[in-house]
């Protein structure tokens, strides 16, 4: 690791367990594992194509994989590279890519060959040369051709470049702002995060989406610190699940709400999971009759908050405090956390106001734009957007939100962004959406509606615009109701 000094790069981290534990198994994948030696290997071999298309220090590259090994590759070989990798969920279109493409400007783009063919469809992307595609191809080159070919790089040389990784966020005026988290900022969060999980765990399970900070740092590069083999889940099932809960050698689970809530047949028709020893959720707000059902059945959920600029992980319900239920949990200790009224002052505990966040897993810039890095972040603090309270034990709560945005399935939503999206269908004139929030104490309810007015002469149904929704534009992102006006 550059001498005895390490500076915090995930790449030499990965690297080095990859030097120290060549036979031990790094992850699993359709149960078949895969030994440090060949993964790194394999990273070597995906740097060898991305220096060819020209990616160098500094550049940026698109990933938009799912939970599968080539995610884990793409991710180090662009760091070894000294570039910046830009997460994106698989569910994006092209025109959510289009701004993606335009912010980072990338030098290679990893994808599905269907999105490929999208992206040369709308003329996005012009040079196929740009794009390897996740899935076998007979335009482009694939990650299958990569990994089978004899040809690698393994050179590897520090820059001083402090960005790990680039992921889309805070899309409050309709345009996504690419927050830039660090190097040393998912280190010291993924490492406070290692120290609190339980012990003799022999497999981590990353069902949480790799491209969201969440699972980045809880399902990747925490089991890296702990070397500890990750089973890579890319899609979520019940039956994978009862099939990894069911495996003794796993003692910990890290999940959202929603995987909670699908999870309450498997115990109210008995499965044992004793053996695991720690049960995380966070990226939603857990209802708090749900974690008081399952306290009931002793098993203990500590809920935690953060956010993508904060690398995620804010406040946590940790291991060694008392789980307070509906609560957020207390500050990690590597951040401080205030809450603050219109003026920037520090309100008593019991008194609402906005959450900010200041530390070293907070980011400092958002890619190349200055005056939204000025706005979100001021002094270093940084404006969640966020309405809680701390109670009298200094455990903060949630309780509603300044930022027009929504949740769904663990994924922000941002109605002005929805706006822009639709706008690009042919037949819309103007498009209204509104984001609709209710904190019920218990839980929240959350919710989109669209009002279209079509152009002069156009036919458009509800239906007819679903379909087009779900062909451009992601999943998560179709509002729950549209109404033609």
């Amino acid at each position: 690791m550059c001498g005895q000094q390490f500076t915090y790069n995930l790449y030499e981290l990965f690297q080095e367990q990859a030097h120290k534990f060549p036979k031990e198994i790094m992850l699993y994948y359709n149960s078949v594992p895969v030994q440090y030696e060949s993964a790194l290997r394999n990273v070597h071999k995906i740097a060898h194509a991305l220096r060819l298309r020209g990616v160098h220090s500094g550049s940026t590259v698109i990933m938009q994989t799912g939970n599968t090994p080539y995610f884990v590759y793409s991710f180090f070989a662009i760091l070894q590279c000294n570039a910046i990798p830009v997460l994106v969920n698989p569910l994006a279109r092209q025109f959510e890519l289009h701004h993606y493409i335009t912010v980072t400007r990338p030098d290679c783009i990893i994808t599905t060959s269907f999105m490929a063919e999208r992206l040369l469809q709308y003329g996005i992307v012009s040079d196929i040369h740009t794009i390897i595609t996740i899935d076998e191809s007979s335009t482009y080159t694939s990650m299958d051709s990569i990994v089978s070919s004899d040809t690698y790089d393994n050179h590897y040389v520090q820059e001083n470049y402090d960005a790990a990784a680039i992921i889309f966020t805070s899309a409050m005026d309709g345009y996504a702002l690419g927050a830039v988290l660090t190097h040393y900022g998912i280190y010291q969060s993924a490492k406070a995060v290692a120290q609190m999980m339980p012990g003799h765990a022999l497999v981590s399970v990353a069902v949480l989406p790799l491209f969201h900070a969440f699972g980045l740092t809880s399902s990747l590069v925490v089991p890296l610190l702990k070397n500890i083999p990750i089973e890579l889940v890319e899609k979520f099932s019940l039956k994978k699940l009862i099939r990894i809960l069911s495996n003794n050698e796993v003692r910990s689970f890290v999940g959202v709400p929603a995987m909670y809530a699908i999870m309450k047949g498997l115990f109210e028709r008995g499965e044992n999971f004793e053996h695991i020893q720690l049960w995380v959720s966070g990226g939603d707000y857990l209802p708090v009759s749900l974690q008081k059902w399952y306290a009931e059945r002793l098993v203990d959920i500590r809920q935690g908050y953060g956010l993508t600029e904060a690398s995620p992980i804010v406040s946590w319900n940790m291991p060694e405090i008392e789980n307070k239920i509906g609560s957020i949990g207390k500050p990690m200790p590597y951040n401080e956390v205030r809450v603050v009224d219109d003026n920037g002052s520090d309100v008593p505990a019991g008194m609402h106001g906005e959450i900010i966040v200041k530390g070293m897993n907070v980011i400092n810039r958002y890619y190349n734009n200055p005056q939204k890095t000025k706005e979100y972040i001021k002094d270093g603090w940084l404006y969640t957007g966020d309405i809680g309270y701390f109670d009298n034990d200094g455990y903060l709560f949630i309780s509603g939100r300044k930022k027009d945005m929504v949740l769904k399935n663990g994924y922000n939503v941002y109605p002005k962004e929805v706006e822009r999206l639709l706008s690009y269908h042919p037949d819309i004139e103007s498009v209204r959406v509104t984001g609709h929030v209710e904190f019920l104490g218990d839980s929240t309810r959350e919710w989109l509606i669209a009002r279209v007015k079509p152009k002069h002469h156009a036919t458009l149904s509800p239906d007819t615009l679903r379909m087009w929704c779900s062909e451009n534009i992601s999943l998560y992102k179709i509002p729950d109701e549209i109404i033609i006006e």
